[in-house]
């Protein structure tokens, strides 16, 4: 076989494994029927969990919308964790005005236990009630239905339920690509859970039954690294019979996005360098997607500059077919989040993400010592 074919066979088959996730996962969940047109059924009472530190700005501006919630029975847990900032004050006046918000103050943390999942565990051990809602004080939910349609996901059999969380848009290529790095996160996680894999959520946004919680014995195998307490306690808890995911547009939350490149990476240093202790499947799955899609557009890019005619037209053909699905997945997905995310440069994001996600990925994992805050 001639170097131009054995080239162009390499291509096919890292394709033909890009179109299995295609059709195995991407196109079945953003194709599947819309969540919106199933009738709200009654849900139990729910415990909203939010932990913050130094965040008077954010709870000033967030916290009304997650206590003003159309919701019959539920209450708000407010954990502050050891902040300066004047939280204290304004929380306690709160507290006097909104009979459903209680507030956990704590001072200290012990020794060996990290400070985010130590203040999570004391909210969710002061819960009333036992399905615990999981959001951030930097975030908003994008309706008073927030609380209800998430709930709504819990059945019998359920004990997580995973919902999704993204970025508020502004102009410029960095909130392009912190929207698409969001949602090409959310894709994945969704769209595996879909399937019955599921192996990550996200604290922004996430839901599980504090029976199960502390019948698990909470954090406690996580306890020695610094985040963990959404995606990799799902990871490690998450299975295909008790996950189910809720995308309505009214289940989502919303967050102000960073406004630099380094306060972007500096976020996302945390969330990457937990994923080398995900379990080796899900390591092993991801591994594959982001390879083959990183040697797709190499082979591709190469192909072009060093290629033969007939060499550029085949991987042309094969490319612009990915493309389309690409569009078409990244275009269903928005209209299933009520989002507007429709750019003409998303293969330009897409090549930038590979670049972010090997060389910050890497960065990540080897760094060690990072502090919550």
């Amino acid at each position: 076989m001639d170097q131009i074919h054995l080239y162009s066979l390499i291509f096919f088959i890292v394709f033909l494994i890009q179109a299995y996730f295609h059709f195995r996962y991407f196109f079945p969940f953003v194709l599947g029927k819309p969540q919106a047109q199933e009738q709200i059924p009654k849900t139990e009472a729910v415990s909203v969990v939010i932990c913050a530190h130094n965040e008077l700005q954010n709870l000033k501006q967030n916290l009304p919308q997650f206590l003003n919630q159309d919701f019959e029975d539920f209450e708000v847990i407010l954990v502050n964790d050891r902040s300066n900032d004047g939280s204290k004050d304004w929380l306690t006046k709160q507290e006097e005005t909104y009979a459903h918000l209680k507030v956990i103050s704590i001072e200290k943390t012990p020794i060996n236990f990290n400070p985010k999942k130590y203040a999570l565990t004391k909210g969710i051990e002061s819960a009333s009630y036992d399905i615990i809602l999981l959001s951030d004080a930097d975030c908003q939910p994008a309706s008073v239905h927030w609380v209800d349609r998430m709930s709504q996901s819990f059945r019998k059999s359920t004990t997580i339920v995973l919902g999704a969380s993204l970025y508020k848009k502004k102009k410029g290529l960095l909130n392009q690509f912190i929207r698409f790095e969001t949602l090409q996160t959310a894709l994945l996680y969704l769209s595996f859970a879909f399937k019955k894999e599921p192996y990550m959520g996200v604290g922004r946004n996430l839901a599980y039954r504090k029976s199960y919680f502390q019948k698990n014995n909470g954090f406690q195998n996580l306890s020695s690294i610094l985040g963990g307490d959404d995606d990799l306690w799902v990871n490690r808890h998450a299975n295909q019979g008790n996950t189910e995911i809720c995308i309505h547009p009214e289940s989502l939350t919303y967050s102000n996005p960073k406004e630099s490149w380094s306060s972007f990476f500096k976020q996302k240093k945390r969330h990457l360098s937990v994923g080398k202790y995900y379990k080796v499947k899900d390591k092993l799955k991801l591994g594959l997607l982001h390879f083959t899609q990183t040697l797709l557009w190499s082979l591709f890019i190469l192909g072009i500059l060093l290629g033969s005619p007939t060499d550029c037209l085949i991987l042309s053909f094969l490319m612009l077919i990915y493309v389309v699905g690409q569009y078409v997945v990244f275009y269903k997905l928005s209209i299933n989040f009520g989002i507007k995310f429709w750019h003409y440069n998303l293969p330009v994001l897409e090549i930038l993400f590979i670049l972010y996600y090997w060389i910050w990925g890497i960065y990540a994992s080897l760094t060690k010592h990072l502090k919550w805050k």
